[in-house]
């Protein structure tokens, strides 16, 4: 690492960037870290909470320019909303600054691919979806296809189990917004070599995950996986991939009663309450061929921080510190399986707790 790096954290007092920036902090002594969100008071909470003089608080309204903000910072973290990556990303390329985000469901991480001519010319590196799914689900596929001469379907899964104490109310294990539009929007499945649009909330399958996540539910969603997974790998000759979320029935009723009978966001945001003591585990499952390499997340108690929000953030804060010490020295907008030196990234998962294992 280098002696001195600086990071930006957009929506770095949010639910999964306090996260990264606890991990920045934690990682090295070395890193300066800007927390940059709207909510400036909570910011600035962070902030004092580290202490050290290395993290520091700003306003920042994402429907901004956000170019000057960017300004001298090394590589900036979007832990925004996805509808603000081609923003943040244009901030980055205007600033001079690598860039980091956590996904474009899609349909966005597309758009985003096409900026990549203009960060190779600048010299700079925009890894695209690199959270949990999208990011180590990537570089899950990327090393089992590494060991394989062809690979004809990859096959992606994520499920959870919480064992913190039930609530009679609905409660969102992440961003309202993402779940809504994962339940609403069509998925796309890669079939037969081509891209294709199916039905929302169709697929259902009884997954098989390890203990003590078990056997769940899961169906198709929209996810940025399948939209460069296909092209990464087209020349290993993939005609299949997909990617399935462990919701229950139950949750998906729920979710859609609540859609149908009119809520708008602002009533999801308010499911979203954080759990101070969580016990949760989750599973990123993907069988490439017949290899299934998993990645396993613990809570962390102590940061206030559930696995799904641990394995969210971390891979984002391990892969930004890897572009800042030239462990990522390609340039242009890249998906992770393409990007990251994969047996780095997995040591340095390990050191946080995310187990990630291989079998036939």
């Amino acid at each position: 690492m280098k002696s001195k790096c600086r990071f930006v954290v957009l929506g770095g007092a949010g639910t999964i960037g306090r996260v990264v920036v606890r991990d920045l902090f934690e990682s090295s002594s070395g890193n300066h870290i800007l927390i940059a969100d709207y909510n400036e008071k909570a910011a600035r909470r962070l902030a004092s909470s580290l202490g050290g003089g290395r993290v520091r608080a700003v306003f920042a309204d994402a429907h901004q320019d956000l170019s000057l903000l960017l300004k001298n910072q090394t590589v900036v973290i979007n832990c925004l909303q996805y509808n603000f990556n081609l923003p943040a990303m244009k901030a980055a390329l205007s600033a001079g600054v690598h860039y980091l985000d956590l996904g474009g469901l899609f349909s966005v991480t597309r758009q985003q691919l096409k900026l990549n001519k203009a960060f190779k010319d600048a010299g700079l590196t925009a890894i695209i979806g690199m959270g949990c799914a999208p990011g180590i689900t990537n570089i899950l596929a990327g090393y089992a296809a590494s060991l394989l001469h062809k690979v004809e379907s990859i096959k992606i899964r994520v499920g959870s189990i919480d064992f913190g104490p039930p609530s009679r109310k609905l409660r969102l294990p992440y961003s309202a917004q993402t779940i809504v539009e994962e339940l609403t929007l069509k998925p796309w499945v890669f079939r037969d070599g081509k891209f294709c649009e199916i039905s929302p909330r169709t697929g259902w399958e009884r997954t098989q995950f390890p203990k003590p996540v078990g056997k769940a539910w899961t169906l198709w969603t929209r996810h940025s996986e399948i939209a460069t997974l296909p092209l990464s790998f087209r020349k290993k000759g993939l005609k299949y991939c997909d990617f399935k979320v462990g919701f229950d029935h139950k949750f998906v009723r729920e979710v859609m009663k609540r859609l149908r009978s009119g809520w708008d966001m602002n009533r999801f945001n308010k499911l979203m309450t954080p759990v101070l003591q969580p016990n949760d585990y989750e599973v990123s499952q993907v069988t490439v061929g017949d290899l299934v390499v998993e990645c396993f997340a613990s809570p962390r108690p102590e940061w206030h921080a559930g696995a799904g929000d641990i394995d969210t953030a971390c891979p984002a804060s391990i892969v930004a510190q890897m572009i800042a010490d030239g462990q990522v020295d390609q340039r242009g907008v890249l998906p992770p399986e393409i990007a990251v030196p994969v047996l780095s990234f997995f040591r340095e998962l390990e050191k946080r707790g995310l187990h990630v294992t291989i079998r036939h």
